[in-house]
């Protein structure tokens, strides 16, 4: 009994530490971007940043400068990701893997941080290809992808 309750620490470490990892990384990428003034920074023909600040959800989906609008799906997402960490407490407690719920919530844990601190989601890094762009996003958007992925990916096996 004392050996699984070791690995459950122990795994408990490295969720705490992927958590902490992601957070941090973003928290940088942000504030380099903040402070060093990178608006339409051209690093090759495909990767480029340029500081935008979303008020609304992915791809600027019910972006608004209405006040009220903002505070409601800035609200909204803190419920959903209330939700998704109640969810990971819950798989975590039954055994499961939860490194997919553990990115997903770390991203929008400091997307969170940007609503509060700066009134939107602070989005730089913009992807593209002759004129095809990809909408503009972050470390921590990449994260909340990805851990939806391995989520799902997750579920599907243990159905």
């Amino acid at each position: 009994m004392r050996g699984h309750s070791l690995r459950r620490y122990s795994s408990l470490f490295w969720y705490v530490t992927l958590f902490i990892f992601v957070f941090m990384v973003d928290r940088v990428t942000k504030f380099f971007v903040l402070t060093q003034q990178y608006a339409n920074y051209k690093i090759n023909s495909f990767l480029s940043f340029d500081l935008m600040f979303n008020r609304g959800v992915s791809w600027g989906i019910f972006d608004s400068q209405n006040s009220v609008v903002f505070a409601m799906v800035s609200l909204f997402i803190f419920l959903i990701t209330i939700g998704l960490i109640v969810f990971a407490i819950r798989r975590y407690k039954n055994g499961k893997i939860i490194v997919g719920e553990t990115l997903a919530i770390a991203g929008s844990a400091s997307n969170i941080v940007d609503r509060i601190f700066y009134g939107g989601v602070v989005d730089f890094i913009v992807l593209s290809f002759g004129k095809i762009s990809w909408p503009i996003f972050n470390i921590a958007d990449v994260a909340i992808v990805l851990g939806i992925l391995i989520l799902c990916f997750y579920m599907w096996f243990e159905s």
